[in-house]
């Protein structure tokens, strides 16, 4: 059989349609079933399109965010119904919605069920995947399957584990993968990581260092075969443990990616985050003591914040000299608790999925007018990722920095040309 996996395109002013990193999902079902003999093709949108009217396949696969659930809507109705098959996390979410537009729906991990789905052994129109507890079980993903992607500049995407034991009010990460970590061994992570045609790696995981002990041995892999440039995800607590990041600074770790979420303790109380403003300010001086870089990430919007917060936010991102930030506006995502609140409040104004992609307000917030909110983080995005900054780092030789900081001012500049006209959204809010 032909299968064709599509990612729909993420919207324009968004930072991961700057990226190249594709989602993994699709890239495990594609290697599954041509290790099983069938033909496929992966397309991501924001890397290459094809001409849908001539695209021929016995099973469309569509992998749906939240924020690109309409796009893929739309794609799913370009193709006979009884072809389409639509997974990813909004489908997990809604499957009833999802399959209006699908033969059948997949919900969760799809990898131990998408092989009976394709060849018709599982017809049920919406299919309950089956956690992987053994992830070593999993093919390494081939990315030669996307086509358009030039894998030798790929950053490549890798994933360790699955699951995570926090709960944090705005994620919907646990509804998919569950409260309990499942981890790859390192010999398995290392065997990937060979095969791969790059030295330039992003660990997915939600939290990299969550089994320290087991990250240690990793590294300690990594370090002997000299893996030299990688980012990865970890909380704020992987500071505390000094040889943990002295071992990731010698390992080749060049960049963490913090959910710092919050300098709001109130804000972070109600987002179930179990750490502290101090705890953040720790955590920023210990990765910087050992030069490795970091992409901060704050949720505004909480019901304690207000304009003020929003701006001590950038004072504070400046002072700690944090690298790169992103000012994600709260998203209600449907299956979390904020989404819970605020629908049974009567708060969320708009189900236009498409702006679910934390970069637009979508409910009325408690302590400023939607519009204040969406403005106000806008202004301190300008603020913060302006030409003057990022011609300074270039000055100052920090590429990779500058690099980012120049991007970030592109995005926020099509930001704002694209949504000048959605005010009207917003005075009523």
């Amino acid at each position: 059989m032909k299968i064709v996996f599509i990612e729909p395109r993420a919207s324009i002013a968004n930072v991961y349609s700057r990226l190249s990193m594709p989602l993994l999902g699709p890239v495990y079902l594609g290697t599954i079933l041509k290790n099983r003999g069938h033909e496929v093709e992966i397309y991501k949108e924001d890397i290459f399109a094809p001409d849908y009217a001539k695209l021929e396949a016995d099973v469309i696969g569509i992998s749906i965010l939240t924020s690109t659930s309409k796009r893929g809507y739309e794609l799913a109705k370009k193709f006979p119904k009884e072809k389409v098959i639509i997974g990813g996390i909004h489908a997990s979410l809604l499957p009833g919605e999802a399959i209006q537009f699908a033969r059948q729906v997949v919900v969760g991990e799809a990898e131990n069920v998408i092989t009976d789905v394709v060849e018709g052994r599982l017809k049920d129109a919406v299919v309950y995947g089956k956690a992987i507890q053994n992830l070593d079980t999993l093919p390494a993903p081939d990315f030669s399957l996307i086509k358009g992607l030039r894998i030798p500049s790929l950053v490549t995407p890798i994933s360790t584990s699955r699951g995570c034991p926090f709960d944090c009010s705005f994620c919907s990460v646990t509804k998919i993968f569950g409260r309990k970590y499942r981890f790859r061994s390192a010999e398995n992570i290392m065997e990937e990581i060979a095969s791969r045609r790059t030295n330039s790696f992003f660990f997915c995981d939600d939290n990299f260092t969550a089994y320290p002990k087991r990250t240690r041995f990793l590294l300690n892999r990594m370090l002997k075969n000299k893996i030299r440039d990688w980012t990865c995800q970890v909380r704020c607590d992987a500071a505390k443990d000094s040889a943990l990041l002295d071992l990731m600074a010698h390992a080749g770790c060049k960049t963490v990616c913090i959910g710092f979420e919050s300098i709001n303790p109130l804000t972070l109380q109600a987002y179930q985050k179990k750490q502290s403003v101090e705890e953040i300010v720790s955590a920023i001086r210990s990765f910087h003591k050992r030069k490795i870089k970091i992409h901060g990430m704050f949720v505004l919007g909480g019901e304690d914040d207000n304009k003020k917060t929003i701006w001590e936010t950038l004072k504070f991102a400046l002072r700690q000299r944090i690298d790169t930030i992103q000012m994600m506006i709260l998203t209600p995502f449907p299956g979390t608790k904020v989404y819970e609140n605020l629908e049974s409040q009567k708060r969320i104004f708009t189900k236009d999925w498409s702006l679910y992609d934390g970069q637009h307000i979508v409910f009325k917030p408690k302590m400023l007018s939607a519009k204040e909110l969406q403005l106000n983080i806008i202004k301190a995005y300008t603020k913060f990722y302006s030409l003057s900054n990022s011609l300074a780092l270039l000055i100052k030789l920090h590429f990779r920095n500058a690099i980012f900081r120049f991007m970030g001012y592109s995005i926020v500049k099509q930001w704002l040309e694209r949504n000048h006209k959605m005010d009207w959204l917003y005075e009523k809010n």
